[in-house]
């Protein structure tokens, strides 16, 4: 661990489907403190019947955080990492420009591809080689929708750059993926630990256009000379891959005793616009079970895998909370709080990851129809939908964690919450009571504090993983929620599983 009064200060850039972040963390006598030095928007943008994300504008707000930097702390700074969410890429030509814009994952072009896909390559199959999950917004879909369609774009591709990886390169002129993020593209063979180069031939694309894979932690190098030149930052200031995938980096800072739960016996949520529940193991898990629940094996740090369910997070109250905003309701989340405390429990529930809610016109349209549907009533005050939202996600969680104990085998003996979501104190609640297990939660920052300290491990200032997560635990609040009104819930999982299932 880092010894005496040396200081070792890291930038982290963490880029969430909403906002990212600029967050400085400065590790001291084995504490992490953080600032946040820049927060910005990032959202979707609709062109026409597409929808894109704007890469330029968030390489502009990192090249402006830098230079905020160096105005607040001068030249001097240890390294940058750089985390964002999973499966959106960039294609680039001979020439390492950009080819289009990058697409969105909610984008409609992935429509009804899946089933095309499972024509050209059974899907038994897919999972074998991949061990990921199946949803629409996988990289494998989008570059697949590509080829059905017979995009022009993929004449001229020499290479395919995730996200993050892309703006490493930017910053460092290094270019490859790494394998946290790598996973997330169902074109990695987590058994090989290698690109999946014969679906990717099936699939109609070319292996060589995938770069080279690298391991969390990487130094791939120094920050390019003119960028350096540009914000007035050294030169010197290392490029770290942490784990580029954010849930990845999250999972990283989850603040576990190792030496008191072993790998398995611990669960965690990663909670925010996704909501990622599993656990971290030293192998993939690829059987019949894996596949009939739709679990996936992502990369995790230490070459550990993720064996996780990927489901729908606080999207569904984001977007709810969007349309109120425009009613001019001046909600804030605490008075969303306070009104779903006030509504009547268990009176609806909706499967968060129906079809229906991947990007409908209007969220809370989208919920009162589907109960409609159900019920034949709906929820209308803000209170009633809240608690739809919330009380659905909580038991989402427990069909989620009573399906991982059946691959297991075993029972989850603890669940820790973590990121942005866990901010949600009667989600956090709800969760407790419904899972009928010890929730501890946080910390908020996971992503930010997972990518700063994977730095440190990168540079020799920490030793382990074990270490890192004792880290966590010493420098940040957690809080614990304990079950409560577990036999109502148990009576509520049992309607959840009718309505879900009529």
């Amino acid at each position: 661990m880092i010894m005496g009064n040396k200081v070792f200060t890291a930038l982290a850039f963490d880029l969430g489907a909403s906002s990212g972040r600029a967050i400085i963390g400065k590790l001291k006598h084995n504490k992490l403190e953080l600032e946040t030095l820049n927060r910005f928007p990032n959202s979707g943008i609709r062109l026409f019947d597409s929808y894109y994300w704007n890469i330029l504008t968030l390489y502009q707000e990192i090249k402006k955080s830098l230079s905020l930097y160096v105005k607040k702390y001068g030249r001097k700074l240890d390294a940058i990492g750089i985390d964002s969410w999973g499966v959106d890429f960039v294609l680039l030509d001979e020439n390492d420009e950009i080819i289009g814009l990058a697409h969105h994952y909610r984008d409609k072009r992935t429509e009804g591809i899946m089933e095309e896909m499972f024509k050209v390559i059974p899907k038994e199959e897919i999972f074998n080689q991949t061990g990921i999950q199946f949803m629409s917004i996988n990289s494998s879909t989008q570059l697949y929708s590509m080829v059905f369609n017979n995009s022009p774009q993929l004449s001229i591709v020499k290479s395919i750059l995730m996200i993050p990886d892309y703006l490493n390169f930017l910053l460092s002129g290094v270019k490859s993926i790494e394998y946290s993020i790598a996973t997330t593209t169902q074109l990695y063979n987590p058994i090989k630990k290698k690109w999946a180069n014969n679906l990717i031939k099936k699939l109609g694309l070319q292996p060589e256009w995938f770069c080279k894979l690298i391991e969390p932690g990487t130094v791939l190098g120094k920050l390019q000379s003119f960028i350096a030149e540009e914000v007035e930052l050294d030169e010197n200031t290392k490029i770290i891959a942490p784990l580029c995938h954010d849930t990845g980096a999250a999972i990283a800072a989850v603040p576990v005793d190792m030496e008191r739960y072993k790998r398995g016996e611990w669960a965690y949520l990663s909670s925010g616009t996704w909501s990622l529940l599993g656990v971290e193991l030293e192998k993939p898990i690829i059987n019949e079970k894996a596949f009939k629940y739709n679990f996936t094996n992502e990369g995790g740090i230490g070459g550990t895998i993720r064996f996780l369910k990927n489901l729908t997070g606080l999207w569904l109250i984001q977007e709810c909370k969007n349309i109120w905003d425009k009613e001019n309701l001046n909600l804030n989340w605490n008075d969303i709080e306070a009104q779903t405390k006030d509504a009547p429990s268990f009176q609806f529930f909706i499967n968060p990851d129906d079809p229906t809610f991947i990007n409908p016109p209007n969220m809370i349209i989208a919920i009162q129809q589907y109960c409609e549907k159900k019920y034949n009533k709906r929820p209308e005050t803000v209170g009633e939908i809240s608690r739809v939202i919330f009380e659905s996600l909580a038991l989402r969680y427990k069909q989620a964690i009573n399906n991982l104990e059946d691959i297991l085998q075993n029972e989850t003996k603890i669940l820790y919450i973590i990121g942005g979501g866990s901010q949600n104190l009667i989600l956090d609640q709800f969760t407790a009571n419904a899972l009928n297990l010890t929730v501890k939660v946080g910390p908020i920052e996971a992503a930010a504090i997972g990518n700063i300290l994977v730095q440190a491990l990168a540079l020799g200032k920490i030793n382990n993983v074990s270490e890192l997560r004792t880290i966590v635990r010493e420098s940040f609040v957690i809080k614990e929620y304990s079950p409560k009104e577990t036999d109502k819930w148990e009576k509520a999982y049992d309607s959840y599983l009718k309505t879900i299932n009529s």
